[in-house]
Formats: C-alpha cells, structure tokens, sequence
C-alpha cells in the first residue's frame, strides 16, 4: 500500500514539474519585447482626416479641414526602446479650423513634435504616441495653449495613426499659455480641461521616400 502510494505521489511530483516546465517556457515565449525597429522614409508626411479637438468638460470642439504633419524618421533601420522617438513631425500645416462659437481658428505649433512606438504590435498595429505636442490656439477673442501627448494606434499596413477615445493626454494650458480674452470666458476653457482627439492621420510618404515599416529586433 505505501508503495503504490510512494508511486502516485512520485508520479503526481513529475507531472507537477512538468507542468511548470510548461508554463515557465510558454511565459518566456509570451514574454513583451522591450523594443523597436522602424524603417522606412527617410521623409514622413501625415496627411489628417477629420481632426477634431474637444475640450471634454467645456463640450467645446474645433474641427479642422487640414492638419498635416510632415518631418522624418530617426535613424531608420536601428533599434530603440519603446517611448523612445521615431521620428519627427517638425511641420504643421492647418487651415479651415473653426469652432461653432468663436469661427475661424488659427493654430500655432511651438517647437518639434515627435512620435513614438510604446509597445507590442497588435497584428500590424502598434500602440503610438505624438509627443513633445504643444499649440497656441487662437480666435477672435480668445487664446489660450494646449500641450501634452496623443496616445493612439500605427498600423503599419495602412499608414494610418488614429487616437484612442476619449481624453487624448492633451490639456488646456499646461504652459503652453492659459486661456485669456472674453470668447474663451464664453467658451468656458479652463487650465487643466482634458482635450479628446477625433479623426486620424495617413502617412503619405514624399517623393523619394518610403512607407513606414515597425517591427521588433
């Protein structure tokens, strides 16, 4: 009796380890990568569709007919870590941006925005990020700053980067300059309004340059 019960619990001992094995290996494999490799360009051009920004909590949104954002790949062919820049996206080029209230809107970029992978692909589309984004936005009567980030998704096998839903990881202010003058008073813009971001942009590469490809080392 106490041997066949040795027996089973040898037998129980065995199976328990292998299925570890099993599991420790199936973790490793499943394992996130830590980084990216895009090529491509070396020339970027993001050509928008439907842009829209909304200040969530004032229910406030400016629609634009152009916003493009063009600039380059960085380092096309080497590895970097996630978060870490892609590219640049050093040029913007807006026109027909109105808000129902306060008309034609002029928006300003300040400095060089960025992109950026930030994790595993789904399929051909990647977890992305606009970075270093900072505007001045102005009106009749109203100015004010916007500055953060844009979290969104790249699927490489269209080209197109569309934001996630809802808040954006874009305020109001933020330093880039809080809301002045009476129309933003009748807008209700605040320092600190979360700002969700509508439509999506489509790499259309310039002459002599390539579509953007992601892949990990």
């Amino acid at each position: 009796m106490n041997k066949r019960i040795n027996r089973l619990a040898t037998g129980l001992a065995a199976t328990a380890a292998a299925t570890a094995t099993v599991v420790s290996m199936s973790a490793t494999a499943a394992q996130a990568a830590t980084s990216y490799t895009p090529t491509g360009g070396p020339g970027a051009n993001f050509v928008g569709t439907n842009v829209s920004f909304t200040d969530i909590e004032a229910g406030q949104t400016l629609t634009c007919t152009t916003f493009n954002l063009s600039g380059s790949i960085i380092n096309s062919g080497a590895s970097r870590a996630y978060g870490v820049d892609g590219g640049t996206l050093g040029s913007l080029t807006s026109s027909g941006c109105t808000n129902p209230l306060a008309g034609p809107t002029t928006v300003t970029p300040v400095g060089t925005w960025t992109v950026a992978v930030t994790g595993d692909a789904s399929g051909t589309s990647w977890p992305a990020r606009l970075k270093n984004v900072k505007a001045t936005v102005t009106a009749a009567n109203c100015t004010f700053g916007v500055t953060g980030v844009v979290n969104g998704r790249f699927d490489d096998s269209t080209q197109k980067f569309t934001p996630n839903a809802g808040a954006s990881g874009l305020t109001i202010d933020g330093g880039a300059g809080a809301p002045t003058g009476s129309m933003c008073v009748t807008l209700d813009l605040q320092p600190g309004d979360t700002v969700a971001v509508g439509g999506y942009w489509t790499n259309t590469p310039p002459a002599g340059s390539t579509a953007l490809d992601i892949s990990n080392p």
